[in-house]
């Protein structure tokens, strides 16, 4: 039987917990080559072994960390197909402005947008190996309807904006660059944000009834969609995707 994604090697990074191992497994069961990379080693190899990949360590703040990652998979398959930057944090939820420290707010920046541009920095030289590629960052709808933290809703918007800018300059290249954008997701990041509200409101112990009634979605829905991007069923699709 063919897969879709057959004969594709495709790097999920923060592919360890949440959306991105949702999508490292779909990616997998549709016949990719998958590579997980994360910070968080244990998670990141449990995923990768269920794949029947690689798992390789990475720091995307550190550009020493994302060269050495980018090294391995040119050592191991002289190429890359697909990028699929998931890696995020979200930190300060529900922090007054006049309270919210310049070093949470740089530690946000530096992962979920600085990462992503060293991701794709990295990725692209190898997508150029293969003739060409795919990248897919993922963003989040707090980008343009609004955030509990003001370190989260700026980088997201960044990372909105750097997609654009590398599907410019990228295209020339073969290289297919989409921004995906989820909504209410349910993920450990998106609990600890309805765990900072109810929290903050004095109602801890209405903790599940608030997750209830944030009617979050499945990392697998967003899955479905980062996998179908990744293929060539895709080739035609250029731009920002909202999820819910």
């Amino acid at each position: 039987m063919t897969y879709i994604l057959d004969g594709k090697i495709i790097l999920v990074v923060g592919g360890g917990s949440g959306i991105g191992a949702a999508t490292a497994d779909l990616c997998a069961q549709r016949g990719a080559t998958v590579v997980v990379a994360d910070v968080d080693e244990d998670a990141g190899r449990a995923v990768a072994t269920r794949c029947r990949g690689l798992f390789i360590p990475v720091n995307v703040t550190d550009e020493n960390s994302v060269k050495a990652m980018a090294q391995r998979i040119d050592e191991r398959f002289g190429k890359l197909n697909v990028l699929l930057q998931t890696a995020a944090v979200l930190k300060g939820a529900f922090v007054p402005l006049e309270e919210f420290s310049l070093e949470t707010f740089r530690t946000v920046l530096d992962i979920n947008t600085t990462g992503s541009f060293l991701c794709a920095k990295y990725a692209a030289p190898l997508m150029k190996k293969a003739g060409g590629g795919v990248i897919v960052l993922v963003s989040s709808g707090a980008a343009t309807g609004g955030s509990s933290s003001f370190a989260y809703g700026t980088s997201k918007g960044g990372v909105n904006s750097l997609g654009i800018v590398l599907a410019n300059a990228l295209a020339p290249e073969h290289i297919r660059v989409n921004v995906v954008a989820p909504g209410n997701i349910d993920t450990g990041m998106k609990r600890s944000v309805i765990a900072a509200d109810v929290a903050r409101q004095g109602k801890e112990a209405e903790f599940e009834q608030a997750i209830a009634e944030s009617n979050l979605g499945k990392p697998e829905g967003v899955a479905q969609v980062l996998a179908w991007l990744a293929s060539d069923e895709a080739d035609y699709v250029r731009g920002l995707i909202a999820t819910r």
